[in-house]
Order: C-alpha cells, then structure tokens, then sequence
C-alpha cells in the first residue's frame, strides 16, 4: 500500500488530498459523508469539460435539491491515475469562508462510494491516505 499525507486538517479541520489534473494541482476534499463526487463549476468551466446529456439530481451542500451536469476528469495522485464521474455545483458559497481564513481554495469533493470504490483507507489518527 502507497501512504499519502492528508493536507488541512491541522489548519482547517478538513481532510484535504492535492491531486493534479490537466498539469493543475487542485484541492480535493475527502468526504466521507458524500455517495457523489463534486467538482466546482469554475474549475469544469476552466477545464471546458461538457457533460453533454448527463444530468444527475442530488441534495447540495445547501441541503437543496438540484440536478447538476455531470462530467468526467481524469486525475492523478503522485503517478497513479483515476476517472471519476463528478456533479458539476458552485462550491464558492460552500467553502469561500475555507479559502477566506486559510488561503486553501477547495476545488472539489471525492465521495465515499469513489474511496471505497479505489480501496482507499482514511487514517485520521496518522492523517494519511493509504491506497492499493
């Protein structure tokens, strides 16, 4: 199994993995209460992915109902490669407090059906990630 440093929690109290796609580090929070991943509109707009046809309707962090484009980003963590599926929201409202106290911008989510999904193991006592 590969170790991970889990980045955030001492400053924010978030469990945060930098991944890097499209030769961009972007900031991803683990969410083991999410079954979606959630990409931010800006980074789906700066990226130009389309979700064509795909809608998914799912809760927001808002706690409102919303059918969102869903889109396709490929990712890497040091040399392993991933795709994921992800819903397509503005997250700006959600973690600009986040970014505003810390200077850490949140670029997304990793749901916990894609963790487990990729076998991956959430050590908090440690703060690491542990991967196949």
């Amino acid at each position: 199994m590969k170790k991970f440093s889990i980045i955030g929690l001492p400053q924010v109290g978030l469990p945060l993995l930098i991944v890097k796609a499209q030769a961009k580090n972007l900031c991803f929070l683990l969410d083991t209460g999410s079954n979606i991943n959630v990409l931010d509109r800006r980074v789906a707009e700066c990226f130009q992915l389309s979700g064509g046809t795909a809608k998914q309707r799912q809760f927001g962090i808002d706690g409102e109902l919303r059918t969102t484009d869903v889109v396709e980003l490929a990712f890497s963590l040091e040399e392993q490669e991933y795709k994921a599926n992800f819903s397509v929201m503005d997250l700006s409202s959600a973690f600009g407090k986040v970014e505003e106290e810390s200077g850490i911008q949140i670029h997304g989510l990793l749901g916990c059906s894609f963790m487990e999904q990729q076998k991956w193991i959430l050590d908090f006592e440690r703060l690491c990630l542990y991967t196949p």
